[in-house]
């Protein structure tokens, strides 16, 4: 088996934390070779014909290409995890593959639903400008192996809805104090958007995991890059700003029942014999909060971003060892982790 970068668990996007509320974006790019057929059209040995090339092509952009059935099932997931993907990988095998680029900051999705899915994670505001940065790679590995380009629909993907751009943006922002006031509701519908999707973690807008919203664009066709990221940028730093607004009063005026919140997260997790993930990221929500107004010491609000990220299945179970761990081991070994992790801190009075 090829072993990944060790900082694909140990170090994570959120580690460089600039700001405890806009925590970073990721762009998802889509492109396919002109010269073949799309991905589930290809026979296996088309598929490891393209595999090969497009690997000679990045390799010589400095990337290193891992074949999907060389990786474990584990080590999927924990690239899933780290890249802020949608789609799970678990389905992934001969013919296919990743790359990541030397610093570890780009992924490349070889022969999924598209030949080249192109990941990468900015932890700045400026959406625009990681797009530039994102665009390089595109016209480098562009220029090797043309892509499949119309005029009328722009960038064509398998997914007909994603052509055009094939451009996916989603910006992740930390929400509690809005969420936790009742006052998130109104203020999406009043920065609500045909152009813009809220999504949740896990999806659905039902429950805010972590108390985390993520803001994506609806549309890849009829618009440009630079508008729809304009847009998408603004949008979150209206929200970020609301947010941070309120969190402001609450330090003069603190409220009870965050209060209330802030101590039971506080109790969950280091109390706890059991975390599950969503257990988790929901009591780590609270301590966040707590640490930005001043109500938890010990800690810093960017070390409990990285623990936000680590308490997944594919980080921990690289970072522990664990090769093999029941969902109760595991939910065991997660607690006892983040009671480690936490060693120190306390609830100011």
């Amino acid at each position: 088996m090829n072993k990944l970068p060790e900082d694909l668990y140990k170090k994570t996007a959120w580690d460089q934390e600039t700001n405890p509320i806009w925590l970073g974006s990721t762009l998802h790019l889509y492109r396919n070779c002109s010269l073949y057929k799309f991905p589930p059209k290809m026979s296996l040995p088309e598929m490891h014909g393209c595999l090969k090339t497009v690997t000679e092509t990045l390799q010589k952009n400095s990337f290193n290409v891992f074949p999907a059935e060389t990786l474990t099932p584990l080590d999927k997931e924990l690239l899933f995890e780290h890249f802020q993907c949608s789609q799970s990988f678990q389905e992934m095998g001969e013919g296919q593959g990743f790359a990541i680029d030397e610093p570890g900051k780009n992924l490349l999705i070889i022969n999924e639903n598209n030949h080249l899915q192109l990941h990468v994670t900015a932890t700045g505001k400026d959406l625009v400008e990681a797009w530039v940065s994102l665009s390089k790679l595109d016209q480098s590995i562009g220029q090797a192996h043309p892509f499949s380009f119309s005029p009328r629909f722009g960038y064509l993907t398998s997914d007909p809805t994603v052509c055009g751009t094939a451009l996916e943006a989603r910006s992740f922002l930390h929400l509690p104090a809005l969420r936790h006031t009742g006052a998130l509701g109104d203020l999406l519908k009043k920065y609500g958007d045909e152009q813009l999707s809220f999504l949740s973690l896990e999806g659905s807008m039902n429950d805010l995991v972590g108390d985390f919203l993520i803001i994506k664009n609806h549309y890849t066709l009829g618009v440009s890059e630079e508008n729809f990221l304009s847009l998408l940028q603004t949008t979150a730093q209206k929200i970020a700003d609301t947010e941070q607004k309120m969190r402001d009063d609450l330090k003069k005026t603190p409220s009870p029942d965050l209060k209330d919140f802030v101590g039971r997260s506080f109790g969950l997790i280091l109390h706890s014999y059991q975390l599950h993930p969503k257990e988790a990221l929901d009591g780590l929500s609270g301590l966040k909060l707590g640490v930005d107004l001043g109500w938890v010491s010990g800690i810093s609000s960017q070390k409990i971003s990285t623990l936000m990220l680590q308490l997944r299945r594919g980080h921990l179970t690289h970072l522990l060892s664990l090769t093999t761990a029941t969902p109760q081991e595991l939910s065991h070994k997660r607690a006892e982790w983040l009671h480690q992790e936490l060693k120190g801190i306390s609830i100011n009075e």
